[in-house]
């Protein structure tokens, strides 16, 4: 018993620093973000947390109708609503689903529960084609994971811990660039902030970002610095909001100009097309309105 108090207070503890317990790798024609969960309970148990509705519902979101194979599901995660199918369900070993939030990307998902050390070794595994949001998601679904190890536990699930650091050392340890953009305030200014990383140099980079002359007034108003790492270049941004109400908008323009330049670094031609303007606007809109 002693033993097992002190493993669960050590995963908590290791959950509240900012410290990356999943793994990132590249594939081919993608990433894939894996988690790996020791359990000290029946595999039956845990399965049941993974698939009954009102047991999702404490540490995942509102399930509805269900995880059934072939149908359709939505969740509503407080607010963030994803939806998809679920394409296969083999109890009480794996679940997979595909997996499609407001921003329009896609994930496939899969779960699996496994018998071991007298327990249950829960796996989750997120496959995506790009790395868009990548180290945001990775930091979420940690927390959503620590949020499982205290339902399992038979508690209510915690405070969260810095899911901003926790998003800064995924992108650190496993050399990716965040997606996001945030606010910050200096002075009692507001500025838009973008951390982007290019893997290409410097002067390819800076030209990238400044070639558009749609682009051009913007990138002039704003503070744009261009940090060389070994073959990569970090761009960060710093615009100033003069009004409020423009904050999302500004933040899309941003998020959706550094969208293309990767493109264009990637040898594509970059299109910013109206609909992903107000798909951003919307995201950031509902992002921001409690900063």
């Amino acid at each position: 018993m002693e033993s097992q108090l002190t493993g669960e207070l050590q995963r908590v503890s290791a959950s509240h620093r900012a410290e990356p317990l999943g793994r990132i790798e590249r594939l081919r024609d993608g990433y894939v973000l894996a988690f790996d969960r020791q359990f000290d309970y029946p595999r039956s148990y845990v399965w049941n947390l993974l698939t009954e509705p009102t047991q999702v519902a404490k540490w995942l979101g509102k399930l509805t109708p269900g995880w059934e194979l072939g149908k359709e599901y939505s969740l509503d995660m407080g607010g963030d609503l994803s939806s998809g199918t679920v394409l296969q369900l083999n109890p009480p070993t794996s679940l997979q689903i595909s997996w499609d939030d407001n921003m329009g990307l896609e994930t496939l998902l899969e779960w699996r529960v496994l018998e071991c050390d007298g327990g249950a070794l829960f796996q989750l595994q997120a496959r995506s084609e790009t790395a868009a949001f990548l180290t945001e998601g990775a930091a979420g679904w940690q927390l959503i994971l620590d949020a499982l190890d205290h339902v399992a536990a038979g508690r209510s699930p915690g405070p969260d811990a810095d899911w901003a650091a926790l998003r800064d050392a995924y992108a650190a340890e496993f050399q990716l660039s965040h997606t996001m953009g945030e606010l910050e305030t200096t002075d009692d200014v507001t500025m838009i902030h973008f951390d982007r990383r290019f893997e290409a140099t410097l002067p390819r980079v800076k030209d990238a970002v400044t070639a558009d002359p749609t682009q051009q007034p913007r990138v002039e108003q704003a503070e744009v610095d261009f940090t060389a790492a070994g073959p990569s270049t970090m761009v960060t941004v710093r615009h100033v909001v003069e009004d409020p109400n423009e904050t999302a908008a500004l933040m899309a323009r941003w998020h959706a100009h550094l969208d293309a330049v990767g493109v264009d670094l990637d040898g594509d031609t970059p299109h910013i097309s109206v609909r992903k303007l107000r798909v951003l606007e919307d995201f950031y809109r509902a992002n921001t309105a409690a900063e």
